[in-house]
Formats: structure tokens, C-alpha cells, sequence
């Protein structure tokens, strides 16, 4: 909303200041001309001023000074060249003025037309093709077609043909300048000494793949950390992935939301089962193989299937069930997480699962009105829950929560399955079982009745305005269920 409210009010603005520029329509052509070669230079200027600035760390709130810096200029620009374009295509008369309302007409629904073009194009071409930082530079680049502008107005006299090869100079030279604006814009999320190591821009998500003195891996998605190769991260992804796997006593298919760096993903791959990894970026897709070290190499399983999906999209769409459905870990206070912690999501997992299914839910440790918040959500549709693993992981059921010790025996059969579980502690059946924190009946009481997140109502994404953001997290300390009675 704030890049909008820059990007309109510039267009305003700079259609506001171009009025005074009519008043000659003899010199429109060569005015139009100079605001053309203007906003050519304007975007990469922009872009290395943007990159300046976060540099600089200057204390601007970020969204604000990515608009003010980034999109203002052009925009401005832009706004003067249209009354000018206006007057020239739809005037009457040059000496009496007017417009000719249809001429005017056509001029606006070409505008809207290409409005159109230019937003899908550079989302979906552009920026998947060229990346932010050529993609920027390619597109201002055509607004030196305005040296045709200058050619029709005056001919291509000495004063004229300098001032193009000035221009177009003075265009190679900021283009060139322009760092890496993804780079720029997010370094002041890194810790120090860390390098960028691989980064890929896409239509939906810019991953990068940065690497610590001391040789470790982290993965960013759009500059907001996701995932690492630490012990301690990597044991949380693959606890995500096993936990709802060995709990269930025979896990034919398995899905996956979200691949992140493969972790989770690969964790559930050294079960004996079919599984489905959901994940919306091909970028995100890429940067999974530079953690095949810890990720056991998941896309590369025979029994691993890719789909390039939306995981909501993917489960409403879906005929076939699944006895597990886990998803990787997503931090709900990023933008558009709350879709994937609304009772409407959870709604179509249960839908999705077989007779008998399991489907996990990290939750993490948070405060303790969104804890609570979040718990209730899930247990609103699955009302036979468990909670597990000091109390960040939530296992749901239709049916009453049941674990079956020599179900479990079964699956330690298969070798890839027994290893995997004993990297993470899960070997034998009391380890699994001591992970149990509490059962339905505790997490009902813990939660009480009261508001849950949906679809038009994703309140953790806006965790400021919750009453105790930063306050302390829940206790449960001694919040201990009975998980024997649930052991079969």
C-alpha cells in the first residue's frame, strides 16, 4: 500500500507540475522529448540511490524509503509525460487548444492497456528472466525511443545529436552502477562476515543461499531467514517431518507443504511411503540442492514426487488422500503465512486426510495470546490433538489419537527409516513417547474458548497490534498429559 500510495501520488504530482509546461504547444515535442530521457535515467539512479541508502543505514523506516526512493522519481516523471502525450495526440488545434474526446479516449485505453501488459510481463517474464537489477534497467532503457521525439521536432542538428550521446552515456553508466538491490536492500539482516553464496530472483520468491566463516548454509526467502545446515534447525525440520510419520501406524502417502531448504521434506522421504512435496517457487525448488547434505538429497528419492503448486490450491484440487500431512516451517507473522494457520486451511487438510490421518502443525514458541490463539485454531478442527516436542509441535486426528507400539517395531524394519529416526532420538518407542507433552483434553483447558484465525482475519500476520507482543510465552513447565492412555 505504501509503494500505491507513492507510485499515484507521483503520477499526480508530476501531472499536477506539468500544466505550466502547456502553455507553449510549440515546444511540447522537445519537453515531452527531455522527460523521456528523464525517466530513463531516473530508475537506475534510483535503484543506486535505494542501495546507497540502506548501505549508509539511514534510519528511514525501510517500506517508506524503498518508495520515496525507488518509485517517486520515475513516477513523477511519468505523470508530466502524460498531459504532454495527451496534448500532443488528441489536441484540436495547436493555437486554440482542446481535446478530442475520442482521440483522448483511445489514448487512455492504450495507457490502461499497456498498464496491464507491463504488470504481468514484468512479474512473470521480465523479472523470472532478467532478475531485478537488468530487469530495471532493460525497461527504462525504452524510454530512449524519445531520441525519435527530439529527430521530429528539430531535425538531428550538432546540439541535439550531443545531447543524445550524453544522455544514452550518462544511461550505460548508472545502469552499470547498479548493485545487486536484493543484496543492498536486505544486508542489514545478515550476520557479519556472511557472503552471498547462490541467489535466485523469481515471479514469486527471490532465494538466496548465504555461507558463515565457519561453513555454514543459510537460506533466505525474500531476505527473511528460513532455513540453515546448524544441528539444532535441522533437528527441528526433521522432527517436523518424522514425528507425524512414526506416530502413524502404517503411512502409505505423505504430503509436504513447502520445500524451504528439503529438511522436512527429506526427513519424511526415508519412510516407506509415497510422498508429495507442494511448493509454489521454482527458485525456492533450486536452492533446496545445496543442502542435499542434510536434506538427504530429497528431490533426487524414487519415491519423492515435485509439485509446483500453491498448497491450498494443491489440497482443494486434490481427489486422493493422504495418511500424513505435515508442512515446513513457516513463521505466521510473515505475510501471507496466515493463510497456512487459518481454520479454513486446516479445513482442507483434514479434508484431504485418509481415514485414520495425521497431520502436524508447527506452532513454535510465541507469546502467549498468539500461542493460544493458534492452538485453539487447530484444535477447532481437529478436535483430538496432541502436543509434542515441548509443546512447538501440534499433532491433529479425527479419531481419538492412538500409538501403536509394534506398528512402530514395523517401521524400524526398513533400514533408511531406523537410521533416520535414531539421528533425530526417535530409535526406540519410549523415545517417541517421552516427546508427548499433552493430550486433547489438556490442550482444551489451556486454550478456553474465544476468537480463532481465518481466511479475512489472519491477526497473527499482524502480531504489533496483539496485546502482549513481547511478553512471555506460555508455561508448560507442568502442563504434563497421561500419553500412556493414548499407548497401544
Amino acid at each position: 500500500s505504501t509503494l500505491l500510495g507513492a507510485v499515484l501520488a507521483g503520477l499526480a504530482a508530476g501531472s499536477f507540475a506539468a500544466t505550466p509546461l502547456l502553455v507553449r504547444p510549440e515546444r511540447i515535442v522537445f519537453r515531452l522529448a527531455l522527460l523521456q530521457l528523464a525517466t530513463a535515467l531516473a530508475v537506475p539512479l534510483a535503484a543506486c540511490a535505494l542501495a546507497l541508502g540502506y548501505r549508509a543505514e539511514w534510519l528511514a523506516p525501510g517500506d517508506v524509503y524503498v518508495s520515496l526512493i525507488l518509485a517517486f522519481p520515475p513516477a513523477f516523471l511519468m505523470g508530466m509525460s502524460y498531459p504532454m502525450g495527451l496534448a500532443l495526440w488528441a489536441a484540436r488545434d495547436a493555437t486554440t487548444g482542446g481535446v478530442d474526446a475520442r482521440r483522448a479516449g483511445d489514448l487512455n485505453s492504450v495507457n490502461l492497456i499497456g498498464g496491464i501488459v507491463g504488470a504481468v510481463a514484468g512479474g512473470f517474464v521480465v523479472l523470472p528472466a532478467f532478475g531485478t537489477r537488468a530487469g530495471l534497467c532493460i525497461l527504462a532503457s525504452m524510454y530512449l525511443v524519445s531520441f525519435f521525439l527530439l529527430c521530429r521536432d528539430g531535425g538531428w542538428s550538432r546540439p541535439r545529436m550531443a545531447l543524445c550521446a550524453a544522455a544514452f552515456g550518462a544511461f550505460v553508466a548508472a545502469s552499470l552502477s547498479v548493485p545487486n538491490l536484493i543484496d543492498a536492500v536486505t544486508t542489514r539482516r545478515y550476520a557479519a562476515g556472511e557472503q552471498l553464496f547462490w541467489w535466485k530472483e523469481g515471479a514469486q520468491t527471490t532465494a538466496a543461499v548465504r555461507i558463515r566463516p565457519s561453513g555454514r548454509r543459510l537460506l533466505y526467502l525474500d531476505g527473511l531467514h528460513q532455513a540453515s545446515d546448524a544441528r539444532d534447525v535441522v533437528l527441528m525440520h526433521r522432527l517436523i517431518g518424522h514425528l507425524p510419520m512414526a506416530l502413524h501406524p502404517n503411512p502409505a502417502r505423505a504430503a509436504v507443504i513447502g520445500l524451504g531448504g528439503g529438511v522436512t521434506a527429506g526427513a519424511v522421504s526415508q519412510h516407506h511411503s509415497v510422498v508429495d512435496v507442494i511448493e509454489l517457487s521454482p527458485s525456492v525448488v533450486e536452492s533446496a540442492a545445496w543442502f542435499s547434505h542434510v536434506n538427504y538429497n530429497v528431490l533426487r528419492q524414487p519415491n519423492v514426487t515435485l509439485r509446483i503448486d500453491d498448497g491450498r490450491n494443491f489440497l482443494l484440487s486434490r481427489s486422493g488422500r493422504y495418511d500424513v500431512i505435515t508442512a515446513d516451517l513457516i513463521q505466521p507473522e510473515h505475510a501471507g503465512a496466515g493463510s497456512l494457520y487459518s481454520r479454513e486451511y486446516f479445513r482442507l487438510v483434514r479434508r484431504a486426510l485418509a481415514p485414520g490421518g495425521l497431520a502436524l502443525q508447527w506452532i513454535g514458541d510465541r507469546p502467549a495470546h498468539e500461542y493460544r490463539l493458534m492452538v485453539r485454531t487447530f484444535l477447532e478442527v481437529f478436535p483430538n490433538s496432541t502436543l509434542w516436542a515441548g509443546g512447538h509441535l501440534l499433532v491433529g486426528s479425527v479419531r481419538p489419537p492412538t500409538f501403536v507400539r509394534s506398528a512402530f517395531a514395523r517401521q524400524l524394519q526398513y533400514q533408511p527409516t531406523r537410521a533416520a529416526l535414531e539421528d533425530v532420538g526417535l530409535g526406540r518407542f519410549e523415545q517417541l513417547i517421552e516427546r508427548y507433552v499433552a493430550g486433547p483434553a489438556e490442550l482444551k483447558a489451556l486454550t478456553g474458548p474465544g476468537a480463532v484465525l481465518t481466511d479475512d482475519r489472519p491477526v497473527v500476520e499482524y502480531f504489533k497490534s496483539l496485546p502482549d507482543t513481547g511478553a512471555a510465552r506460555v508455561d508448560l513447565a507442568a502442563f504434563k498429559g497421561d500419553v500412556m492412555r493414548h499407548v497401544r
